[in-house]
């Protein structure tokens, strides 16, 4: 019997309120975003981002452990690949590069000489893309090759010209390169590793559709609904009713499972007005996980664990990182992560 089926049976529905406690959390003081992310092991992975964070680097959260370990620091701002399986630093300076990590290990997997300004950038399996905005001319964008661990790599497979807003990512198999900002003429996207201008698919220009990230699958907004469906087809699977103030954050495996962000208050800068919903696709049920100003949140590969990262209302540049679980009776629990 499926995992996710043995561990949902007999599940209660309705939502269930629930407030984590301190004794759920970890706190560290950083202005930039913290960003969690689920290991293949069940750890957590936590992402602080330099400069402005007093202990930046990447840090992680065994199940059995009480507070997280460092793994490494990072002196310059980071982010995960869309796939989220690689670590991306921004290095600046009059040598400026790319560093690649693992996020589970914190190795170095190469580092990617470039000049300009970094517009965005997205690592796939051996190809990392990189949008950059370059004096008097259009934004650009490259197709790296592998990066070589010690020596920097700045050898370009390909270019192509790209706007000057940039939202990309590889799609889920790898085979393709999409710009989801519409601010510069609609989406847009190109072959890999040739970088040719393919056409979106129809499906893809229907209400408003991007990447999940760490998944294989695209979430799409139309109306009041959100869709999860297959790519490259775009044959939904899942559909619920969602506001437009709803954001999925991450997916199950199966897509089964998703944790939403709601932005409830016509401001979504209002703290108050956000919350974290943990979701069944299958059944529509939903179970609220955290209130506050959530800044990233992450679901487990079965669907049973979620983390996120909230800022505090009373002291400045204060995050916790928090957990919950559902457990078999449908309820929502506090936990540290431990088993």
């Amino acid at each position: 019997m499926p995992v996710e089926s043995v561990f949902f049976r007999g599940a209660i529905a309705g939502i269930i309120l629930l407030f984590a406690t301190s004794s759920a959390a970890w706190t560290v003081n950083s202005r930039e975003l913290v960003d969690v992310q689920f290991a293949a092991d069940d750890s957590l992975v936590i992402l602080i981002s330099a400069p402005s964070a007093v202990e930046p680097g990447i840090y992680r959260w065994q199940r059995d452990a009480v507070t997280p370990a460092l793994l490494c620091r990072i002196s310059s701002p980071a982010s995960f690949s869309f796939d989220r399986k690689t670590v991306v630093e921004r290095v600046a300076g009059p040598a400026p590069e790319l560093r690649l990590y693992s996020p589970s290990t914190c190795r170095l997997l190469g580092r990617i000489k470039i000049e300009g300004a970094v517009m965005d950038a997205d690592v796939h399996g051996k190809l990392v893309a990189v949008a950059l905005r370059l004096p008097d001319a259009p934004g650009e964008l490259r197709l790296y090759g592998t990066p070589i661990r010690r020596a920097i790599n700045d050898k370009v497979l390909a270019r192509a010209v790209i706007g000057r807003n940039v939202e990309m990512g590889f799609a889920p198999d790898g085979r393709s390169i999409v710009n989801f900002d519409l601010s510069d003429g609609g989406a847009t996207a190109w072959r890999v590793p040739t970088l040719a201008p393919i056409n979106m698919p129809a499906w893809m220009t229907d209400g408003e559709t991007t990447f999940v990230p760490g998944s294989q699958w695209v979430k799409r907004y139309r109306g009041d609904t959100l869709s999860v469906a297959r790519w490259p087809g775009g044959t939904p699977v899942y559909t619920i009713s969602a506001a437009r103030t709803v954001r999925l954050r991450q997916l199950s495996v199966t897509g089964r499972f998703g944790v939403l962000h709601n932005f409830e208050a016509s401001d979504p800068q209002v703290a108050s007005g956000q919350s974290l919903d943990w979701t069944d696709f299958a059944t529509q049920r939903r179970v609220r996980v955290a209130s506050g100003s959530i800044d990233n949140a992450a679901i487990n590969a079965s669907g049973s664990r979620v983390a996120w990262a909230s800022r505090s209302a009373e002291q400045a540049n204060q995050v916790s990182v928090q957990f919950a679980q559902i457990n078999a009776e449908g309820n929502a629990i506090a936990t540290n992560g431990a088993k």
